[in-house]
Order: structure tokens, then sequence, then C-alpha cells
């Protein structure tokens, strides 16, 4: 006799990442890759990782290998406060900061704080899909909001604030993922202003803050009003090794005990070796050189792919052109169907994230993300011809 599995009803929710399991396809192949969100690995810093992590066991083992505070290594904590401060947080300190396990842990913890089932979230749509998921496993509800080149569509946000009042608000205001586009000043502002006004949880993901190629910084959302609820998430996976688990939240005092009660019964703390490899990496002065030499490179292949669209897709499709971070999204003609579109595109060689996963209501199908990282220019290039002779059939 077959039963059914004994598992929570929340699990229902709880699927395989669209993103991941493509990953998992290709691995063996020989493939043009888009799809992946990951750095290039061929710009660790290995050499440097490999010597801190070397005097750090020859120094400090007992320290690095042992349980630790659930809140964090405090020099590195002391350390994110001081950048965050320079960001345009300017109370930081040490109490306002959690060392998490990625950035993708602060999400989770923000959400399970926050979120009971039915809660409702104002998303933007598109959005990052392991927001998503995270935000579908505590069985949320979605208030969707539309994204052009100035980000989230505000006026549209607070127009929903007034309809429902959202339990959590999530934006990733630079660089955004799937989309790459940058919120402007104006809508942040707006946007921190209501959400204020009426005490809604703000969860403000800035994982690509610091992968900015052109234009001017702008100042968090959670820096431009009072919000005792706001929790604005960063990590160093982007900018060191993601292979580290190394990120970090800001909250105020008080929210930041709440979130560490969290951790503490998750995983106890983050990794104590990890920590203090990263605290030493940025204490040395390594951290901005290698932001920079990263932004180089990531800049000529982002105009490699620009170039390629421009050259082969004009007046066939539409594309975000994006200052910085990972991302380009390119939107089909609405006969086209990307999920489809994307076996032949495999069968040629390439492969990239259909969109439709990326929308927590829906939508989305003819559209597709692209990442500009993971590839060379000269691949970049051969891809997009690939792939328009594909869209054209």
């Amino acid at each position: 006799m077959n039963h059914p599995a004994p598992f929570a009803r929340r699990m229902s929710r709880v699927t395989a990442s669209a993103i991941m399991e493509l990953l998992k396809k290709t691995a063996q192949g020989e493939y043009i890759s888009f799809a992946s969100g990951l750095p290039d690995p061929s710009l660790f810093p290995a050499e440097k990782i490999t010597l801190i992590t070397q005097e750090i066991l020859a120094n400090d083992s007992r320290a690095a290998l042992q349980y630790g505070a659930a809140d964090g290594y405090a020099p590195l904590k002391a350390w994110v406060a001081e950048r965050l401060r320079q960001r345009g947080l300017t109370d930081a300190t040490p109490e306002h900061i959690l060392i998490t396990h990625g950035s993708q842990q602060a999400l989770d913890l923000t959400a399970r704080l926050f979120l009971d089932e039915g809660s409702p979230v104002l998303i933007e749509s598109p959005s990052y899909l392991a927001a998503i998921q995270t935000f579908d496993s505590y069985e949320a509800t979605y208030l969707p909001v539309p994204v052009d080149s100035e980000g989230m569509c505000v006026e549209e946000a607070i127009s929903a604030i007034k309809r429902t009042t959202p339990r959590l608000a999530f934006t990733l205001p630079n660089f955004q993922n799937p989309s790459g586009v940058t919120q402007s000043l104006e809508r942040r502002q707006k946007l921190a202003e209501a959400l204020a006004e009426k005490q809604i949880p703000l969860l403000e993901d800035d994982a690509y803050h610091d992968l900015r190629h052109s234009g001017q910084s702008l100042p968090p959302v959670t820096s431009l009003a009072r919000n005792p609820y706001a929790v604005y998430t960063g990590t160093f996976s982007k900018i060191v090794a993601p292979g580290l688990r190394v990120g970090y939240l800001y909250a105020q005092p008080e929210l930041v005990n709440r979130l560490t009660q969290l951790k503490q019964i998750t995983d106890l703390h983050s990794n104590s070796l990890s920590q203090r490899i990263v605290y030493q990496f940025c204490e040395r002065g390594w951290l901005d050189p290698q932001i920079e030499m990263q932004n180089r490179v990531y800049s000529s292949r982002r105009k490699a792919l620009l170039a390629a669209l421009a050259e082969n897709l004009t007046g066939v499709a539409k594309w975000t052109e994006p200052e910085g971070g990972m991302f380009v999204l390119l939107s089909l003609p609405d006969s086209f169907n990307t999920k489809n579109l994307l076996v032949k595109a495999m069968e040629r060689g390439v492969v990239y994230v259909p969109a439709e996963s990326f929308y927590p209501n829906g939508g989305g199908e003819s559209a597709l993300r692209l990442n500009f990282v993971s590839a060379t220019e000269e691949a970049i290039q051969r891809g997009i011809a690939v792939l328009t002779e594909v869209i054209h059939g």
C-alpha cells in the first residue's frame, strides 16, 4: 500500500531551483553558458586565500576550528559596520551586524521572522528566484510590482500598500536579478518613506552592490527613512569567493537580537574559519583591488554581450542595459516560449535561463535571463550568434 509522505504542508511549495536543475543537466556537457549566476572561478584570489588560511591555522587554529559566537566573528562585524557607514548606513555599529551563511541565509532568517502562512509579500516582478523559493517555503502570498528601467514601479507599490498591508517588502535595488536594472534615487526615497510610514518590514538585498561598472553609486533604501523593521543584506560571495559562504545583514540591534536567536537554532553560527579568512582578506587591503579587477573583466564582458545583442537582435528583441551586476533580461515577442526555445538552443550548445521562474504570480514566458560574467568575450559573441539563429528558426 502506498502512503503519502508525512511531510509538512508547506513542503508542497518547496521545489527544486530551475536554475540549479539546469546547471546539473549541463555540467557534463560542452555549453556556452549564459545560465548561471556563478562568478568566474578564474578570478578567485586562490593564492591569497591559501596564504591567509595557512597563517590562521598556524597561529589561531584553536579558535578558527572551534564553535563561535552566533552573531559572528567580532573583528569581521566591526569591519562590515565601517564599510556600511561609508555606504550610507551611518549609524552602523557591530551591534547592527549579524554574520550569516551567505546572504541567502539572511533572506531566510528575515522571512522566518516576519512571515506566517498567507502573509503578503510586496515583491518586484520579476524577482530573485531563490528569494521567491524562500518565501514560498513559508507559505507567503505575493503583491507583485512591475519593474521598468528605473527599477520597481514604486507608485504601483504604494497603491498596492494602500489596498493590502504587506508583512514584508522585498527589493533588489542594485543590478536587480534577473533584470539587471538599478532603482533610481527618487524611487528609493519614495519606497523607503512609504514603508517607514506604516512600519512595514523591508528586506533589501544588495548582493551585487560592488559590481558597478558605470554610473554613480546610490544609497541603500534602508538608509533613506527610519524604519525599525528594515533589514539590509550583503555578501562576500560575489567579490571574494562564494564557497566561503560568508554574508551579513544590517538591522537595528533589537531586530538583530531576534534574528540571531533564529540563526542560533538553525546552524549555531557561521563558519569560524571562513569568517577569519574573509576578515584577513579585507583587513589587509586586498578586497578593493579584487573588486576593481573583477569589474574590469565583467565590464568588458557586459559590453561584449550588449554589442552582440545590438548586432544580432535589434528589431527582434528588447533587453535591459545594466550598469553592473551579472545579468541582462531579454524579452522576445509574446509568440515565443523561451522554455521551448531552450531545448533547441541546448542542441546547439547554448544554455540560458527561461524567465518565467522569476515571476512570483506567473508571466515571463517570452523572456530569458543572460549571465555575462561566466563566459569569455569570444564565447559570448559565438553564443549570441547561435541564439539568434535559434530565434530565427
